[in-house]
């Protein structure tokens, strides 16, 4: 008898013998079949220079991604493009085996319980990812704001106060910027054709002032050192260079007289250091006004600093619509600057005449005529401030008391 599988095995071999017969009866179909691999196998290494290519990637993308699409490409792009297998039908196996995978998990005995602890840790999963994303956004958004608003913004109002502070205790700076800027102002208000015409005043009012101060000033008494024989030459030189200067500015332009008449009390009111003892001030009390209560060496240099303030106000609302950034330039170095400083010597801390107007009021005729004298003065008391403890001064000899001491000059108490 023969095997039942004989007969199988005969057949297979009758097929094998059969297509290779027919191969060798059709040599064009076996070149087309090999002439077809090898295109392939062409196609496939072409494709694959491409990673070649992948190095120059590394520096833009790191390493860790450019790993992973060369594997990706090699094994699913590049076979599915050559036709090795279909990357739609892989799609579809995947999708087809995934959809059995949790299909047959119910059907089992544990199944629901498998299923649900695999949902479960899918969710959990999820549920940190998110968390975890939603804090990396949040640190990020932080970093984005700290890094794109708060440092430059600190920076900048760092370096705005000690630019502040360093303007505030440069005395000379200070007032020769303000000169500038107010001219300038002046400059496009009257005069906007003639260019550095601001320049050119304060300079030659400079120089001015130092002629009046070497001709008028206190006389000096050469000893006859070194630097005594060429101050001469140095008075000589600015006094040309003022006339000089003058000339020249005379020749190209025309002064306007409003643009005189506005600047050089400016500029004589700032670059003047008020003491109190100026002939003004003498003047002033000499007309022995009320309002004033005797205390003109105070209100008179605090009037003096007030106008270049109001003039600096008026002439830039006027240059508004001219000079927009000039004006904001002037409403920091001749509104804010001295504003500040004037504040500092009206009612600061120390300030010894704003605690005589703020804690001592007015004397009235009858407790005038029961202390008509000053007791620290011992003179004549026209108009007297009364202390909490019910004692009369001039408010200048009271003022002058209390700053070298906060009590009472009689009685000790603190006022």
């Amino acid at each position: 008898m023969v095997p039942a599988g004989a007969g199988c095995r005969g057949k297979a071999g009758g097929c094998l013998l059969n297509a290779s017969a027919l191969a060798y009866r059709n040599p064009g179909r076996w070149r087309a079949v090999v002439f077809r691999q090898e295109v392939r196998h062409g196609t496939a290494g072409c494709l694959l220079s491409l990673v070649l290519l992948a190095p120059l990637l590394v520096r833009e993308w790191g390493l860790t991604p450019v790993v992973v699409g060369i594997v990706f490409y090699s094994s699913v792009v590049v076979p599915a493009l050559t036709g090795y297998f279909s990357f739609t039908k892989l799609l579809f196996r995947i999708y087809r085996t995934t959809v059995v995978f949790l299909l047959s998990l119910p059907a089992s005995a544990n199944g629901h319980a498998r299923l649900s602890e695999w949902a479960a840790s899918v969710g959990g999963w999820a549920v940190r990812v998110a968390r975890g994303a939603m804090v990396g956004v949040r640190f990020m958004l932080v970093g984005l704001v700290r890094a794109c608003v708060v440092l430059p913004l600190t920076l900048g109002v760092g370096v705005a106060l000690v630019f502040h502070h360093t303007y505030m205790t440069l005395h000379g700076a200070r007032i020769t910027a303000s000169q500038v800027v107010f001219f300038l102002m002046m400059q496009e208000l009257v005069t906007p054709w003639a260019h550095l015409t601001s320049l050119y005043f304060v300079l030659f009012y400079t120089v001015l002032l130092y002629i009046y101060r070497a001709l008028f000033g206190r006389p000096v008494t050469w000893l006859g050192t070194e630097c005594g024989k060429w101050r001469p030459v140095g008075k000589g030189w600015a006094i040309s260079f003022g006339v000089g200067l003058f000339t020249f500015q005379c020749s190209s332009y025309r002064p306007n007289l409003t643009f005189i008449a506005v600047t050089f009390p400016y500029f004589m009111l700032t670059q003047h250091r008020w003491s109190g003892e100026e002939g003004i001030v003498r003047w002033i009390r000499a007309l022995r006004l009320p309002l004033l209560e005797e205390e003109e060496a105070f209100w008179v240099p605090l009037g003096a600093h007030t106008l270049p303030i109001a003039a600096s106000l008026v002439v830039g609302v006027m240059v508004v619509p001219v000079r927009p950034w000039l004006v904001f330039v002037a409403a920091y170095t001749n509104l804010i600057v001295p504003g500040l400083l004037m504040a500092r010597k009206v009612a600061g801390r120390d300030s010894p005449h704003a605690a005589v107007i703020t804690t001592c009021r007015r004397a009235t005729p009858e407790e005038l005529e029961e202390h008509p004298t000053c007791p620290v003065c011992l003179e004549e008391l026209r108009q007297a401030r009364v202390t909490p403890c019910l004692h009369l001064y001039h408010a200048a000899c009271l003022a002058s008391c209390l700053a070298h001491s906060s009590l009472c000059p009689l009685c000790k108490q603190p006022i």
